[in-house]
C-alpha cells in the first residue's frame, strides 16, 4: 500500500495556500533549530559539526527511533557509503543513489553539508524497501526529524522546506516570497550558495543523459519518472493537515 494509506493521511492534489501554510511549519521549524547551527560566514554553508561516520551513528539513531513509531519501517543497522568520485558524480546532478543489485546506499558527499543527513537518510529508505522516490524523500523527512541530533532535524526541516518553495514558485510568486523571508537570514544564505554553487553543474551533456536514463528507469518502475522527487510535497501538506 501506498505510504499515505500507511500513515492515515488524506493524500491529495494540492491547493497554492496549503502549500503556502505548511511551508510556514516548515519555516517555523527552521527558526526554532537554526540557532544552534554554525555557519561558515565566506562560503554561506552551514557546517556538518561531526564525521561521516557520526552521521551514520546518528542516522541509525533516528532510524530506530522512526522503526518504533511507523511499523512498516523495517529494523535494520546498515552503513550509507561515501561516492569515490563524487566531484565528478555531481555532473549528473544525483546527489545519492541506492544500488539494488548490491543493497548499498551511497551519497554524494560533494553537495553541501546541509543536504547530506537528508540525502542519506533518503537511500537508507530505498534500503529498507521505500521504492518509491517521494515516499523515500518523505521518509526520510519523517526519520529526520525525529533524531536527537540539531543538525540533522535542520536538514529535514530546510529540505523540505525547499521542495514546497520551489513548488510554490510556481503556484503563486507572493506566496512564494513571503514563505522566502519566513526564515533566517543565514538560511537563506546558504540557499542562495548553493544555488551558485549548482550554477558549475546545472546544464552539460552529462545531467542531459543522466536525466533520460534515470527518467525512464523510473517510468519502467512504475512511477511519474524523475517528477516523482518533487510530488513529496503532497505528502507534507497531507502530512501537516493531520497533525
Amino acid at each position: 500500500s501506498s505510504l499515505d494509506k500507511k500513515l492515515g493521511i488524506d493524500r491529495r492534489e494540492v491547493s497554492a495556500e496549503e502549500l503556502y501554510r505548511t511551508a510556514l511549519i516548515l519555516s517555523e521549524k527552521i527558526n526554532e533549530e537554526y540557532a544552534a547551527v554554525s555557519y561558515n560566514v565566506e562560503s554561506g554553508f552551514s557546517v556538518m559539526p561531526y564525521s561521516y561516520e557520526e552521521l551514520n551513528d546518528k542516522l541509525m539513531d533516528a532510524y530506530d527511533v522512526a522503526c518504533e513509531k511507523y511499523d512498516f519501517i523495517p529494523k535494520l543497522h546498515s552503513r550509507v557509503k561515501r561516492v569515490m568520485l563524487s566531484e565528478p558524480m555531481t555532473y549528473t546532478h544525483i546527489s545519492g543513489v541506492y544500488t539494488f543489485f548490491t543493497g548499498e546506499a551511497n551519497i554524494n558527499t560533494n553537495f553541501p553539508d546541509y543536504t547530506l543527513p537528508y540525502t542519506a537518510a533518503h537511500e537508507l529508505a530505498h534500503q529498507r524497501g521505500i521504492a518509491r522516490e517521494d515516499e523515500a524523500n518523505f521518509v526520510a523527512f519523517l526519520v529526520c526529524k525525529e533524531s536527537d541530533d540539531v543538525y540533522i532535524r535542520y536538514s529535514a526541516y530546510l529540505n523540505m522546506y525547499e521542495y514546497l518553495r520551489n513548488a510554490l514558485y510556481s503556484a503563486n510568486t507572493n506566496y512564494y516570497m513571503e514563505t522566502y523571508y519566513s526564515v533566517p537570514t543565514n538560511c537563506r544564505r546558504e540557499m542562495a550558495a548553493y544555488s551558485a554553487f549548482f550554477d558549475k553543474y546545472r546544464e552539460n551533456v552529462i545531467e542531459e543523459v543522466s536525466e533520460t536514463v534515470n527518467d525512464t528507469f523510473l517510468t519502467i518502475n512504475g512511477t511519474e519518472g524523475t517528477k516523482s522527487y518533487g510530488m513529496v510535497v503532497d505528502l507534507a501538506v497531507a502530512y501537516y493537515k493531520a497533525q
